[in-house]
């Protein structure tokens, strides 16, 4: 049986009403704000009076805190794909790609927290398809920057992953997070940059 769901593994899911997916939306926010606010310490109970609703609400859909946090990943990345395949719509030079990503990154960042932040990557299948999918992502985005000389060959997509994870998370303290990282992003870039960038309209 699927313990999430009291249901034989493998049958079909109903698809959630508009107002169940906003509702789970609204959980899933909740507990982002309470979690980067209180720390591993978060209760449920806070997480259901930062959303909004009952205790019993948030444990009919979350029963343990596992599933939340499992949910919560699945979230996390589902967002950060998304946003990279909006920048591959655009087309960018491998170096611009991967500064748009950071940028993003930082604009979103107090949502794409988890799970690189002191949360254990669950052993769902589902999670690691999605973070086996973001990896391969990021890698095709350095390769086109290797390929068209804007990037240095030995950069890797873990050095972007992990350089975005950094700087996602505002730390306390810092006034103008957003300010201080377009700095940090221009540094890294200028050391990720290639020597000699080809002009592509010569090719």
């Amino acid at each position: 049986m699927d313990r999430h769901r009291g249901q034989a593994t493998g049958s079909p899911r109903r698809p959630l009403r508009k107002d169940a997916v906003a509702n789970r939306e609204r959980l899933l926010a909740a507990a982002v704000t309470t979690l980067l606010r209180h720390g591993s310490s978060a209760t449920l109970s806070q997480i259901a009076e930062e959303a909004g609703v009952g205790i019993g609400t948030l444990y009919r859909r979350y029963p343990t805190r596992e599933d939340l946090l499992e949910a919560l990943q699945l979230r996390a990345f589902g967002l950060v794909i998304d946003m990279v395949k909006e920048i591959e719509a655009l087309e960018l030079r491998g170096i611009d790609a991967i500064r748009t990503f950071l940028e993003r990154t930082v604009d979103h960042g107090s949502q794409l927290v988890l799970p690189a932040h002191g949360v254990p990557l669950s052993p769902s299948p589902e999670i690691h398809e999605r973070r086996g999918e973001l990896h391969g992502r990021i890698a095709a985005m350095v390769e086109r920057g290797v390929r068209d000389g804007s990037v240095r060959p030995d950069l890797t997509a873990h050095d972007v992953i992990t350089f975005g994870s950094l700087i996602a998370l505002p730390q306390p303290g810092v006034e103008n997070w957003s300010e201080v990282m377009a700095r940090q992003i221009d540094l890294f870039l200028d050391a990720a940059r290639g020597r000699q960038p080809r002009d592509e309209s010569k090719i």
